[in-house]
């Protein structure tokens, strides 16, 4: 069970600080379940409640600043994603940014800025699910990384950025 005040990890969501553990229902005829509150990293305006007893939220705590820190050193050794087909790239991505792991996002954002490259270099534009994957990829780990490190997301960015050519090794 998480705890008021602790930042966790939703899959689809990212980061969200848990703001209270309440009862809730979404209508008068469901009956109300202890559900946490929490608020989204990416707009802190917004609420979300989600059952304390929910196997389906794939929900995690966020990591720690020296599992961060080991993350950042291990990129160059994480192998970007091999897709079997083009039929299948696409569950790929999907089944990366749902299975909440960091390393399998570092996968995909890795293959998928390598495939951006490949295009480039062939005078093709970036397709636009390449584009959603890899900024809902990015939107999943980076704030995580930028929480855990104690660092404003600008911050994180150029951080990432100076990494940029070990991300793609």
């Amino acid at each position: 069970m998480f705890e008021v005040g602790q930042y966790i990890v939703k899959a689809n969501t990212g980061v969200c600080r848990v703001v209270d553990i309440t009862m809730y229902s979404r209508s008068e005829e469901e009956e109300e379940r202890e559900c946490y509150l929490l608020s989204p990293y990416s707009n802190e305006n917004a609420r979300l409640f989600v059952p304390v007893e929910s196997d389906k939220s794939n929900m995690r705590p966020i990591m720690t600043k020296a599992e961060a820190m080991d993350l950042l050193k291990m990129v160059p050794q994480i192998h970007a994603a091999v897709i079997a087909s083009e039929k299948v790239r696409e569950q790929e991505y999907k089944d990366a940014i749902k299975s909440n792991d960091p390393v399998s996002l570092v996968s995909i954002i890795k293959n998928l800025n390598i495939r951006n490259r490949e295009r480039e270099e062939q005078g093709k534009k970036s397709t636009a699910v390449d584009e959603r994957y890899l900024s809902m990829a990015q939107a999943a780990l980076y704030p995580e990384l930028a929480t855990a490190l104690g660092k404003e997301m600008a911050e994180m960015m150029n951080i990432l950025s100076e990494m940029q050519e070990q991300w793609y090794l």
